[in-house]
C-alpha cells in the first residue's frame, strides 16, 4: 500500500487546511495573546460561516488567560489534561466534550465526584479548555478524512471521502488498519475475509445511513468511526444478503478522529507562531480480552 513519509503527510495535510483568511504573521506575532484572542483568530480563519448555535467555545477556565502553549486533543481526558500540564501548555483545544455531555453543561453531574475532581484539576492548574468541533468538521475538504487517510498511509481521498488503494484482501486490510491506527481492541468488522478490496469510504466520527447510501455503490468497504448500529450495521448486512460485495470496519469514534486533531495542531501553528503547539498523544481506550 502507498505509505508517504511523515514529513510528506504533515506537509500535504497541513497545506490543505490553512485558510486563505489566516491572520498575517506580523499581526499574529505581536505580543502575548489571550485565549479569547486566539479564539477570534480561529473564527476569522476557519473559512466557514460561524454558527449562532454551536457546541464550540470555552468549556473551562478564563478566556482572558494569557496563553503559554497549546495542546490539541480528540478528548480532554484527565490524561490529556495532565499531559498539557507536563508540557506547560495551558490552552487545551478538544474535538469532543470535556464533561461527558454534548453541551458540557453539568446538569445532574454538578455534584458527581468525577466531574467535580476534573473541574478542580483544570482550575488548580490554570488550564483553559476550548472545544473546536462543529467548525473544524465543517471545513472542506473534511480535515478529519484527509488526516485519517494520511495516518493509514493512503493518498488523499476525493471530495466524497473515497480513497483508492492497491487491491488487497479484506483480511489484509483489517490487519493494516489495526496496526496503523494502533487499535488495541476497538475494531469490529462485517464482511468476508477473502473479499477483494480496492475502494474505501472513510467516515470518521459518527456515521449515519444517508452518508453510506449515497456512496455505497462506489466503494467496497466503509471504514467508520462510530457507525449507528441500528442504521448502518443492518444496512451493510442487508447489502450482503442481497448479494452485494460490501464490508464495514468500525474503528471507534475517538480513534477515527485523533488524526484530525494532529492536523488541527498544524493548522493552528500559523495563528500563534510564537507559541508551542502540540498534538496530544492518543491511545485506543478499549482493549480486547481475547487479543
Amino acid at each position: 500500500m502507498i505509505r508517504p513519509s511523515r514529513r510528506e503527510f504533515v506537509g500535504t495535510v497541513a497545506g490543505s487546511f490553512v485558510a486563505a483568511r489566516a491572520p498575517s504573521r506580523q499581526t499574529a506575532a505581536a505580543g502575548p495573546i489571550t485565549a479569547a484572542q486566539l479564539a477570534e483568530r480561529i473564527r476569522a480563519s476557519i473559512g466557514v460561516q460561524w454558527r449562532e448555535k454551536t457546541v464550540d467555545g470555552f468549556k473551562a477556565g478564563s478566556p482572558d488567560t494569557v496563553v503559554t502553549g497549546i495542546l490539541t486533543t480528540v478528548m480532554a481526558t484527565r490524561g490529556a489534561l495532565a499531559r498539557a500540564v507536563e508540557l506547560r501548555r495551558n490552552l487545551v483545544i478538544t474535538q469532543e466534550p470535556v464533561f461527558y455531555g454534548a453541551n458540557d453543561e453539568p446538569g445532574n453531574r454538578a455534584s458527581d465526584a468525577v466531574y467535580v475532581a476534573k473541574k478542580a484539576y483544570i482550575e488548580q492548574h490554570g488550564l483553559v479548555v476550548y472545544r473546536f468541533s462543529d467548525h473544524w468538521n465543517a471545513r472542506q475538504p473534511d480535515p478529519r478524512v484527509a488526516a485519517l487517510a494520511g495516518e493509514l498511509g493512503w493518498p488523499l481521498p476525493d471530495a466524497g471521502g473515497i480513497v483508492r488503494i492497491p487491491e488487497t484482501s479484506f483480511s489484509n486490510l483489517l490487519t493494516h488498519v489495526r496496526q496503523r491506527l494502533a487499535i488495541r481492541g476497538g475494531l469490529r468488522a462485517i464482511g468476508s475475509p477473502a473479499m477483494r478490496v480496492r475502494t474505501l469510504l472513510l467516515s470518521p466520527g459518527t456515521t449515519d445511513v444517508p452518508a453510506v447510501i449515497s456512496r455505497i455503490s462506489a466503494v467496497d468497504v466503509v471504514i467508520a468511526g462510530e457507525p449507528r448500529e441500528w442504521e448502518v450495521v443492518p444496512y451493510i448486512n442487508d447489502c450482503r444478503e442481497a448479494g452485494m460485495n460490501k464490508a464495514l470496519i468500525a474503528v471507534g469514534r475517538l480513534v477515527s478522529e485523533a488524526p484530525g486533531m494532529k492536523a488541527c495542531a498544524e493548522w493552528i501553528k500559523p495563528l500563534a507562531p510564537r507559541l508551542p503547539v502540540d498534538a496530544g498523544a492518543f491511545d485506543d481506550p478499549y482493549w480486547s480480552p481475547g487479543a
